[in-house]
């Protein structure tokens, strides 16, 4: 139950929740040897919470009434201040499997049971700014930045769900700054390189290779492609779920179909099944592909190139071609133009246009 008291001349909500140390034994339940009287031998006091409301009393009588109400019907999401870390980590982690992609699941898993280990929290809300900064500072030693960047923020959307479902009053995770990574320009192939790997190439990893250079997939999307994902007659490729798969942001995206891919897949289509198989007929093997990509890039002599820079190469001679960002950030399956920034470097012709106009006439 819930008081007013007035200060200033304004009414102050107040009511009792949680525990928190008992400030004259200090947790010790006992002061020369008897028995605390603040806390009657418990070591913790009851907390008590206070929330400015009005200078006018009936209207404080009214929220009040308010308040009393969602506390007894438990809508008001007062915190659990005995919540412990591991069955909260139990509870987000089986929420995550239900809610998310299995790979973003993983991520949650791995980053949790990290914090778990290094950090070793009890109580939920005993878990400060401090220990993640201890984290991060640990983390680091082990992980590049930008593993780490990500780590951060599964970790800041788990404290974020505890506060949403009434375990912490704030999120703790929530000023705790992001690593910032310096950016890059991404590595895409040219032309000549591009020639070279499909020299070496043949069969399945040379319709791969070139799936890849048309569509700007991503490995996921690729493995994941069913024939019935192939419009022959329209010329579009369909990026969709399957039972197994679920595109990243759950977007549905179509794609042009390539006349190039268009010659290659269509005289070799089927009414179903996955379009890229391995030798026994089932789905791609990510790291095999990978191990196999790995090899062509040696025998073609093609240096410092991963699967996902055929992506960036897509994109890149797409810009260079002169197509703008807006329509590339489509293609892609960016959620944000921002992502599609890393290749405006590549789109600069109109800038340099411009200059080129300033005349001081000397």
């Amino acid at each position: 139950m819930s008081f007013l008291i007035k200060r200033n001349k304004k009414y102050h909500l107040c009511w009792y929740q949680g525990k928190k140390t008992c400030p004259v034994c200090n947790g010790k339940k006992v002061i020369a040897g008897k028995v605390c009287k603040r806390c009657r031998g418990s070591g913790e006091i009851a907390l008590l919470h206070k929330k400015s409301i009005s200078p006018d009393r009936q209207t404080a009588l009214e929220y009040k009434t308010e308040v009393d109400r969602k506390f007894f019907r438990r809508e008001l999401g007062l915190t659990d201040t005995k919540k412990t870390w591991a069955s909260f980590v139990e509870e987000y982690l089986a929420y995550s499997k239900a809610n998310k992609r299995p790979k973003t699941h993983l991520i949650d898993k791995g980053a949790l049971e990290n914090f778990s280990n290094v950090i070793k929290p009890n109580l939920l809300r005993n878990i400060t700014p401090y220990h993640i900064e201890q984290w991060k500072q640990e983390r680091l030693k082990k992980v590049n930045p930008t593993t780490l960047k990500f780590d951060l923020c599964q970790l800041k959307a788990a404290f974020s769900k505890a506060v949403e479902w009434g375990y912490l009053e704030k999120n703790s995770a929530k000023n705790v700054k992001l690593i910032k990574i310096p950016q890059k320009a991404p590595r895409f192939l040219s032309k000549e390189e591009i020639k070279k790997l499909l020299l070496v190439a043949s069969g399945q990893m040379k319709n791969i290779i070139q799936t890849f250079l048309y569509t700007g997939f991503r490995l996921g999307e690729l493995i994941n492609l069913r024939w019935q994902d192939i419009d022959f007659k329209r010329r579009e490729i369909l990026i969709q779920a399957h039972d197994d798969f679920q595109p990243k942001d759950y977007e549905l995206r179509v794609i042009s179909l390539h006349n190039v891919l268009l010659k290659e897949l269509y005289p070799i289509r089927k009414t179903e099944g996955y379009v890229f198989k391995n030798s026994v007929d089932g789905k791609l093997d990510a790291s095999k592909l990978r191990k196999e990509f790995l090899r062509i890039l040696k025998a073609a002599k093609v240096n410092r190139c991963t699967i996902h820079d055929l992506r960036h190469t897509f994109a890149s001679h797409l810009v260079m071609s002169g197509v703008d960002l807006r329509t590339v950030k489509e293609v892609l399956g960016h959620s944000s133009i921002t992502t599609t920034m890393i290749y405006s470097h590549l789109s600069k012709s109109h800038v340099k246009k411009a200059i080129d106009k300033l005349s001081y006439n000397l």
